[in-house]
């Protein structure tokens, strides 16, 4: 069962929706017992760091995603729910996330905001021998080419450089559109409203 964390950020629903459409059934909750028990676990999100992680705090979830972690459960990061993954953000004046992966979340350069469509592909063959790449679905697609759509004012910058990723476009190319490192898959982009490209790709990470 593939697990939603319900954290009050937003897009739970929709992202459940493509999971349907994808043919993978899905469960949202809050529960940390369950989330500890998934096959799958999807953190999705929309909105401010500084709320989120009070209420992943709160609701004591990161004890459990260290569970799967050490289980081999894939977890995919959506959005904020990419950025709530990394140790760090400068939003708020500075908070700590996460810490399952090693990277930090900064504004985007001359403080915009990024609400546009990007072209986004990238190949099996490039993703350094993740475990990800060969225990998961991808072995039935083994090429991505389309556009997804983001829709944010903060990026994640990678400092891992044993991770794979592909950048969000390039004038913003400091920061990842996309990271894999083992079991963890982060997503600036939504891919819930990335239309066929969106769709694809969760086919191929869940």
């Amino acid at each position: 069962m593939i697990i939603i964390i319900d954290y009050d950020a937003g897009n739970i629903h929709s992202v459940q929706h493509a999971c349907s459409h994808c043919g993978y059934d899905s469960q949202i909750t809050q529960s940390p017992d369950l989330i500890a028990s998934a096959t799958g676990i999807i953190i999705p999100g929309q909105g401010a760091f500084k709320p989120a992680m009070e209420k992943m705090n709160q609701r004591n979830i990161l004890p459990s995603l260290q569970q799967a972690i050490n289980n081999k459960i894939p977890i995919l990061g959506i959005c904020l729910g990419f950025q709530i993954m990394s140790s760090f953000s400068q939003e708020d004046g500075g908070i700590e996330g996460l810490s399952l992966i090693d990277a930090e979340v900064k504004r985007l350069e001359n403080s915009t905001s990024h609400n546009e469509w990007e072209p986004f592909s990238f190949r099996k063959d490039q993703m350094n021998g993740q475990s990800f790449s060969s225990s998961q679905k991808l072995s039935r697609k083994t090429i991505l080419d389309g556009r997804v759509f983001y829709n944010h004012e903060y990026g994640v910058i990678n400092n891992d450089p044993y991770a794979f990723t592909v950048p969000v476009s390039l004038k913003l190319n400091q920061y990842s559109g996309m990271f894999v490192k083992d079991k963890i898959i982060g997503i600036q982009f939504h891919p819930e409203k990335s239309q066929l490209t969106g769709l694809e790709l969760i086919s191929m990470i869940l």
